[in-house]
Protein backbone atom coordinates (compact mmCIF):
# COMPACT_ATOMS: atom_id res chain seq x y z
CA UNK A 1 0.00 0.00 0.00
CA UNK A 2 1.62 3.52 -0.91
CA UNK A 3 2.19 5.53 1.90
CA UNK A 4 0.73 9.48 2.10
CA UNK A 5 4.21 11.11 0.65
CA UNK A 6 4.55 8.89 -2.16
CA UNK A 7 0.79 9.48 -2.97
CA UNK A 8 1.72 13.26 -2.46
CA UNK A 9 4.92 13.09 -4.70
CA UNK A 10 2.80 11.51 -7.46
CA UNK A 11 0.20 14.24 -7.19
CA UNK A 12 2.86 17.10 -6.91
CA UNK A 13 4.63 14.97 -10.54
CA UNK A 14 1.00 15.01 -12.18
CA UNK A 15 0.10 18.43 -11.33
CA UNK A 16 3.73 19.49 -12.94
CA UNK A 17 3.54 17.86 -15.99
CA UNK A 18 2.77 19.52 -19.39
CA UNK A 19 -0.99 19.29 -20.55
CA UNK A 20 -0.95 16.41 -23.54
CA UNK A 21 -4.51 18.25 -24.92
CA UNK A 22 -3.38 21.47 -26.24
CA UNK A 23 -5.84 24.40 -26.41
CA UNK A 24 -8.02 25.08 -28.70
CA UNK A 25 -6.78 27.80 -31.03
CA UNK A 26 -8.68 31.53 -30.21
CA UNK A 27 -11.65 31.55 -32.92
CA UNK A 28 -12.49 34.64 -34.97
CA UNK A 29 -16.21 34.62 -36.55
CA UNK A 30 -18.36 36.41 -37.96
CA UNK A 31 -19.43 38.77 -41.02
CA UNK A 32 -16.89 40.29 -42.83
CA UNK A 33 -17.04 44.02 -44.22
CA UNK A 34 -17.49 42.17 -47.98
CA UNK A 35 -20.71 40.47 -46.46
CA UNK A 36 -18.06 36.74 -46.65
CA UNK A 37 -18.99 34.75 -43.42
CA UNK A 38 -15.90 34.04 -41.76
CA UNK A 39 -15.69 30.52 -39.56
CA UNK A 40 -12.95 29.81 -37.34
CA UNK A 41 -10.09 28.93 -38.63
CA UNK A 42 -10.66 30.73 -42.03
CA UNK A 43 -8.14 33.81 -41.11
CA UNK A 44 -4.91 32.32 -40.48
CA UNK A 45 -1.35 33.55 -39.46
CA UNK A 46 -0.29 36.23 -37.03
CA UNK A 47 -3.78 38.42 -35.97
CA UNK A 48 -4.02 41.78 -34.28
CA UNK A 49 -7.19 41.77 -32.90
CA UNK A 50 -9.01 44.80 -31.99
CA UNK A 51 -12.58 44.37 -29.82
CA UNK A 52 -15.11 47.42 -30.04
CA UNK A 53 -17.35 49.33 -32.03
CA UNK A 54 -17.56 52.02 -34.35
CA UNK A 55 -19.51 54.25 -32.47
CA UNK A 56 -16.78 54.79 -29.74
CA UNK A 57 -15.92 57.98 -29.50
CA UNK A 58 -12.33 57.69 -28.34
CA UNK A 59 -10.92 54.80 -27.67
CA UNK A 60 -11.63 52.32 -30.41
CA UNK A 61 -10.25 55.19 -33.18
CA UNK A 62 -7.29 55.80 -31.02
CA UNK A 63 -6.84 51.84 -30.68
CA UNK A 64 -6.95 51.48 -34.36
CA UNK A 65 -4.82 54.27 -35.34
CA UNK A 66 -2.06 52.24 -33.11
CA UNK A 67 -2.52 49.34 -34.86
CA UNK A 68 -2.23 50.84 -38.44
CA UNK A 69 0.57 52.73 -37.59
CA UNK A 70 2.40 49.27 -36.28
CA UNK A 71 1.64 47.77 -39.45
CA UNK A 72 3.02 50.41 -41.81
CA UNK A 73 6.18 50.83 -39.49
CA UNK A 74 6.91 47.49 -39.57
CA UNK A 75 7.25 47.30 -43.47
CA UNK A 76 7.23 43.52 -45.40
CA UNK A 77 7.68 41.86 -41.47
CA UNK A 78 3.83 43.70 -41.37
CA UNK A 79 2.82 41.43 -43.67
CA UNK A 80 3.04 38.54 -41.88
CA UNK A 81 0.48 39.75 -39.76
CA UNK A 82 -3.76 40.31 -40.06
CA UNK A 83 -5.00 43.01 -38.15
CA UNK A 84 -8.88 42.53 -37.35
CA UNK A 85 -11.48 44.58 -35.55
CA UNK A 86 -14.39 42.73 -33.91
CA UNK A 87 -17.60 44.62 -32.87
CA UNK A 88 -19.01 44.55 -29.59
CA UNK A 89 -21.91 46.06 -30.98
CA UNK A 90 -23.27 44.05 -33.94
CA UNK A 91 -26.73 45.52 -33.56
CA UNK A 92 -25.21 48.93 -34.87
CA UNK A 93 -21.88 48.20 -36.27
CA UNK A 94 -23.30 45.96 -40.00
CA UNK A 95 -20.68 44.82 -42.05
CA UNK A 96 -21.98 48.16 -44.55
CA UNK A 97 -20.97 50.17 -41.57
CA UNK A 98 -18.01 48.46 -41.07
CA UNK A 99 -16.27 48.61 -44.71
CA UNK A 100 -16.18 52.18 -44.38
CA UNK A 101 -15.15 52.05 -40.58
CA UNK A 102 -12.19 49.85 -40.91
CA UNK A 103 -11.31 51.10 -44.57
CA UNK A 104 -10.69 55.22 -42.74
CA UNK A 105 -7.64 52.66 -40.82
CA UNK A 106 -5.94 50.73 -43.10
CA UNK A 107 -6.60 48.69 -46.07
CA UNK A 108 -6.10 45.47 -44.77
CA UNK A 109 -7.78 45.54 -42.10
CA UNK A 110 -10.56 43.17 -41.54
CA UNK A 111 -14.14 44.30 -39.90
CA UNK A 112 -16.03 41.36 -38.35
CA UNK A 113 -19.71 41.84 -37.35
CA UNK A 114 -20.18 38.47 -35.48
CA UNK A 115 -24.06 37.30 -34.21
CA UNK A 116 -24.79 37.74 -30.57
CA UNK A 117 -23.66 34.49 -30.04
CA UNK A 118 -20.51 34.55 -31.70
CA UNK A 119 -19.29 37.23 -30.08
CA UNK A 120 -20.07 35.73 -26.48
CA UNK A 121 -17.71 32.66 -27.38
CA UNK A 122 -14.72 35.11 -29.09
CA UNK A 123 -15.20 37.17 -25.77
CA UNK A 124 -14.90 34.20 -23.30
CA UNK A 125 -12.32 32.86 -25.59
CA UNK A 126 -10.05 36.00 -26.04
CA UNK A 127 -10.58 36.73 -22.48
CA UNK A 128 -12.84 40.52 -22.79
CA UNK A 129 -15.47 42.46 -21.45
CA UNK A 130 -18.01 43.73 -23.28
CA UNK A 131 -21.44 45.32 -21.96
CA UNK A 132 -24.25 48.02 -23.00
CA UNK A 133 -24.55 51.09 -21.23
CA UNK A 134 -27.41 53.19 -21.29
CA UNK A 135 -26.75 57.12 -21.11
CA UNK A 136 -29.99 58.92 -20.82
CA UNK A 137 -33.28 58.23 -22.49
CA UNK A 138 -33.29 59.86 -25.98
CA UNK A 139 -29.41 59.63 -26.23
CA UNK A 140 -27.68 56.43 -28.04
CA UNK A 141 -26.13 53.72 -25.79
CA UNK A 142 -22.26 53.56 -25.48
CA UNK A 143 -20.35 50.00 -24.87
CA UNK A 144 -17.99 49.52 -22.33
CA UNK A 145 -15.17 47.15 -23.37
CA UNK A 146 -11.84 45.76 -23.24
CA UNK A 147 -9.32 48.12 -24.54
CA UNK A 148 -6.51 45.89 -25.13
CA UNK A 149 -4.82 45.32 -28.65
CA UNK A 150 -4.28 40.83 -28.53
CA UNK A 151 -2.10 38.97 -30.69
CA UNK A 152 -2.57 35.77 -31.24
CA UNK A 153 -0.04 33.50 -33.20
CA UNK A 154 -0.21 31.21 -36.15
CA UNK A 155 -1.92 28.33 -34.52
CA UNK A 156 -4.32 30.39 -32.71
CA UNK A 157 -2.40 30.83 -29.43
CA UNK A 158 -2.32 34.34 -27.30
CA UNK A 159 1.29 35.63 -28.18
CA UNK A 160 0.25 39.22 -26.27
CA UNK A 161 -1.83 41.64 -24.39
CA UNK A 162 -0.61 45.00 -25.22
CA UNK A 163 -2.18 48.63 -24.21
CA UNK A 164 -4.63 50.43 -26.82
CA UNK A 165 -2.48 53.60 -26.43
CA UNK A 166 1.12 52.85 -26.79
CA UNK A 167 1.73 54.20 -30.18
CA UNK A 168 2.83 52.90 -33.36
CA UNK A 169 6.10 53.07 -33.16
CA UNK A 170 6.23 51.47 -29.99
CA UNK A 171 3.68 48.99 -30.89
CA UNK A 172 5.47 47.89 -33.78
CA UNK A 173 8.93 47.37 -32.07
CA UNK A 174 6.81 44.81 -29.25
CA UNK A 175 5.23 42.66 -32.26
CA UNK A 176 8.93 42.78 -34.30
CA UNK A 177 10.54 41.27 -30.83
CA UNK A 178 7.42 38.73 -31.05
CA UNK A 179 7.54 37.51 -34.76
CA UNK A 180 11.59 38.00 -34.74
CA UNK A 181 11.66 35.38 -31.78
CA UNK A 182 8.55 33.29 -33.17
CA UNK A 183 9.24 32.50 -36.74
Amino acid sequence: MPTRRTVLAAMIVAALAPAAVAAEPLPLMGTRQDGAHVAPGDIGGWRLVYFGYTHCPDICPLGLQTIAEALDALGPLGEKITPVFVTVDPERDTPELMKNYVGFFHPRLIGLSPSDDELKVMAKAWRVKYARVEIGEGRPYLMDHTATILFADPQGAPAGRLGHDLGGAKLAEKLRGVLESRP
